[in-house]
């Protein structure tokens, strides 16, 4: 294997030519040990032979398919033998909220003045809505009927869902801020630039969001606010079924990558089944 001919004409940081020679050299000495060419069957079976991380294959697959492109290139292989390799699948990582203390934090120093903001947070906070369903919401889309406070969203795909609003604090918010609008249709959130009305847009709000959070040092995007609300529910015991509709995910399985609860809430939920079986 010409290696380090292979790794002087690559333009990389001085860390990716040295993953790139050990992973080359790994496998070169694997393919001497055993007295085999770098073919396809081998290949196959040097990967199969290691218990890698899908990560760390997917890292040494791509310096071994650059290589072997090279080699082909300069007449050192007659065949491609990663053609026909299949990539292992990198599950996505696990969506992390915060900790309702340190978002309650952030809430905290958003001045009396800010309602608007006040309010907007919370709600992403308290119902898992994404940012810009909640910038879309409409006057018209709320109903404050007490004790079924709830309002309409329009989602991904265009599909509609009802949301819940239970929480009593987010509804107190809601009905004092409408109290302080002189208009009765239109965007629930409206910017006040120059003195008129218009729909927020997300750089505005996630910059203004940005500033609150910086304020007491917590390190925090407006999308993990909802992810955030779904960890809550998943903790809580909610039925993931149930999670998915408040979130409008269209399938169980994106709900499920929350479905990490904590050590404390499954060993709380093992106790709670031991008991009901006495």
């Amino acid at each position: 294997m010409a290696t380090e001919q292979f790794l002087n004409g690559l333009k990389r940081s001085a860390a990716t030519l040295r993953a790139y020679r050990a992973d080359l050299n790994h496998l070169q000495r694997w393919l001497l040990e055993r007295q085999q060419d770098l073919d396809a069957p081998a290949l196959e079976a040097y990967f199969a032979a290691h218990e890698w991380a899908a990560s760390t294959q997917n890292r040494k697959q791509t310096a071994i398919e650059r290589f072997c492109r090279w080699a082909r290139q300069h007449g050192k292989l007659e065949l491609d033998p990663t053609l026909h390799l299949e990539r292992p699948t990198v599950p996505p990582p696990h969506p992390r909220g915060l900790r309702r203390e340190d978002v309650e934090r952030i809430f905290a120093v958003i001045p009396a003045s800010q309602a608007r903001d006040a309010l907007l947070f919370r709600l992403v906070f308290e119902t898992g809505l994404r940012i810009s369903e909640a910038l879309n919401i409409h006057l018209d889309d709320l109903d404050l009927t007490k004790g079924d406070e709830h309002l309409t969203v329009l989602g991904k795909g265009g599909q509609r869902r009802t949301v819940l609003l239970d929480d009593p604090k987010l509804v107190g918010a809601l009905r004092k801020y409408l109290r302080s609008l002189e208009y009765e249709h239109g965007p629930l959130f409206q910017a006040q630039k120059n003195g008129r009305g218009g729909p927020l847009r997300y750089q505005s709000v996630q910059e203004r969001w940005q500033r609150y959070a910086a304020q007491v040092g917590v390190s925090c995007t407006l999308h993990k606010l909802r992810h955030s609300h779904a960890t809550e529910l998943v903790n809580g015991g909610v039925n993931l079924g149930t999670i998915r509709k408040r979130l409008g995910h269209r399938h169980i399985q994106t709900t499920l990558r929350y479905a990490e609860v904590s050590d404390a809430s499954a060993d709380a939920e093992l106790r709670k089944w031991r008991r009901s079986r006495k």
